[in-house]
């Protein structure tokens, strides 16, 4: 049994403690010490945590636990018509508590199956529109992973795509604005323009260009939607061009250092207006580059609400590493910071130069 399901387990068997407790602590007390009107909190409580059945089972246990402590607390006290009023009041607020308590379980659990089909559907999308990274292309190793953010949180718009053209391999990498069915559709629109036009476009500016008018004819010119993207051309020489729109800055891992590889013409993203010019960058043998979406630098540790150290993290996983296995450790070290719960996706790209030139295939 993983902690995670105990921690879940215990967590639905606090209502429960505290009906006791506040039984426990309503009898020793004596006839003067009336505190059992607080066990209404355990049906409130457990509308938050459990479902509607085990939430009714705790109401009825809150009120059989206070009736038969009021009952106690008449018998060894002093009955009076007053005291009895103020028993029949508590019985029924914590009665009126405990179906409040119900109606809400239900409420959170109708919202929390829209959300996870929500979610699922999104998913479903984001599947259909990422196309599987080849692992080698002309001399270049390629891994890419996509972890998608909690289920508390709406699916994102992280792209990725890799082609080989006549002018080399393009790479992009980029985040829509905003979350949700939206967010992917623009997505698969962003994908679609760059997969018709990277085998036509020599000049990769072009191809960014035309990119920003895509998204800038879909978001009708309001400023509202955009995309961050960065747009990579690697020749068989291992020359990079590299053109970024709003971009976290992809990482160079060369000989156990990372090197944020910054452009000197950094653009607004993609429909905002773009006129990028391509910044140049020769990759020698063994030398790897991180392609990743803000999800990586924003994501925080839940105690101290520390942003995750990403060049440090991606200097341990990369160094002395082939490239999937420095991916997954870096994606272990991100949920290990995280906790396991990320609010937003992020995509990740690695690049590796090669010893010598591969044929294409396919992982």
């Amino acid at each position: 049994m993983t902690f995670g399901r105990i921690r879940s387990r215990a967590a639905a068997l606090l209502p429960l403690v505290i009906v006791v407790a506040v039984c426990v602590i309503d009898v020793a007390g004596g006839p003067g010490f009336v505190v059992i009107a607080l066990v209404v909190i355990a049906p409130l409580l457990a509308a938050s945590i459990v479902g509607p059945r085990l939430t009714g089972i705790y109401a009825m246990a809150a009120f059989a636990g206070a009736g038969a402590v009021s009952i106690w607390d008449q018998i060894v006290g002093t009955p009076s018509e007053e005291n009895r009023t103020a028993m029949v009041v508590r019985l029924v607020g914590i009665a009126l508590g405990g179906g409040i308590a119900v109606a809400a379980s239900v409420v959170r659990q109708a919202r929390e199956r829209r959300m996870t089909a929500l979610v699922q559907v999104a998913e479903a999308a984001r599947r259909a529109i990422l196309n599987p990274v080849p692992a080698v292309i002309d001399g270049l190793r390629f891994t890419a992973m996509y972890r998608s953010a909690a289920v508390e949180a709406a699916v994102g718009g992280d792209l990725y795509e890799v082609l080989d053209t006549w002018w080399g391999v393009r790479l992009l990498v980029g985040d829509v604005r905003g979350k949700g069915l939206d967010a992917v559709r623009l997505a698969n629109r962003v994908l679609g323009c760059f997969r018709a036009l990277a085998g036509r476009l020599e000049d990769p500016a072009e191809l960014v260009a035309a990119l920003d008018s895509e998204v800038a004819k879909l978001g009708r010119g309001n400023g509202e939607d955009f995309v961050t993207a960065v747009v990579a051309q690697v020749d068989h020489a291992g020359r990079m061009l590299l053109l970024n729109a709003g971009h976290p800055d992809p990482l160079l891992v060369r000989a156990g250092r990372v090197t944020a590889l910054g452009v000197p013409d950094r653009q607004p993203p993609l429909g905002l207006g773009v006129a990028p010019r391509a910044a140049p960058v020769l990759l020698v043998q063994s030398d790897q580059v991180l392609f990743y979406t803000d999800g990586l630098v924003e994501a925080r540790n839940p105690r101290t609400r520390e942003f995750f150290p990403v060049i440090p993290a991606v200097r341990d996983a990369f160094t002395d590493a082939r490239l999937p296995d420095g991916t997954a450790r870096l994606v272990d070290a991100l949920i290990e910071w995280t906790g396991g719960s990320l609010s937003d996706d992020i995509a990740l790209v690695a690049m590796e130069r090669l010893v010598a030139r591969v044929g294409a295939s396919t992982s």
